[in-house]
């Protein structure tokens, strides 16, 4: 066998630069720590705002329910997101779009069910500084869910950051939109695209855009 072809200065470089690594969680440990925060915010919202007027108008499932189910569905998708920081863990494109279409499909379905059953004042462009207060807040009440989310992320080796970012900023999305569902009064459809929806899509974009901005401050120039 032949000797190595390392030269000796690398070597020493390699073995001093050398150092113990903690082990990382496993992503069900770390889901958790984003739920704790977004449980948080779930508190800290319904002691804050009153419930919705028609909350006793709306079946169970309709109500408690259906948010029960958007932040299942977005805690799974915070828990892909952080499985997909993980190098060799990631998820099948395929199956990401699947995921990632069934939790806007629900929003929605959610939301025109919601109509459907207590359609509420009709839709007007006059209350637009209305409709900006409730996309406000359900940005807010998703940012300490999204932030955790990404600096675990980061923390870890993700080799599609931005496909973790996307995940975990629609997981953080649907949690808030759980939350704005029991609180906004607003039923009507257009109000639900434009403000609702539109929050949770915000939030996917920025999730994705920090993920890329990471990718490209940490690629090797």
């Amino acid at each position: 066998m032949t000797g190595s072809t390392v030269p000796e200065a690398l070597r020493r470089a390699i073995e001093g630069d050398m150092r113990p690594v903690k082990p990382l969680p496993p992503a069900w440990l770390r889901t958790l720590a984003v739920v704790a925060v977004a449980a948080l915010a779930v508190v800290a919202a319904l002691t804050t705002y009153a419930l919705r007027h028609d909350i006793d108008a709306l079946p169970g499932w309709l109500s408690w329910g259906s948010s029960a189910l958007q932040f299942l569905v977005g805690t799974l998708l915070v828990g892909l997101a952080l499985r997909e920081a993980v190098p060799g863990r990631a998820v099948p494109s395929s199956t990401a779009a699947v995921v990632l279409g069934f939790g806007f499909a629900l929003q929605l379905v959610v939301g025109i069910a919601t109509w459907l059953v207590s359609p509420g004042a009709p839709f007007s462009w006059s209350g637009f500084s209305g409709g900006v207060v409730c996309m406000q807040n359900e940005v807010t009440f998703a940012l300490p869910a999204l932030i955790v989310t990404l600096w675990l992320v980061f923390r870890a080796a993700p080799v599609r950051p931005s496909m973790a970012g996307l995940f975990g900023g629609t997981g953080a999305g649907l949690v808030a939109d759980a939350i704005n569902h029991l609180i906004c009064p607003m039923s009507d459809l257009h109000h639900v695209v434009v403000w609702h929806t539109g929050a949770v899509v915000l939030l996917a974009i920025a999730g994705w855009l920090a993920g890329a901005l990471w990718e490209r401050v940490r690629r090797p120039v």
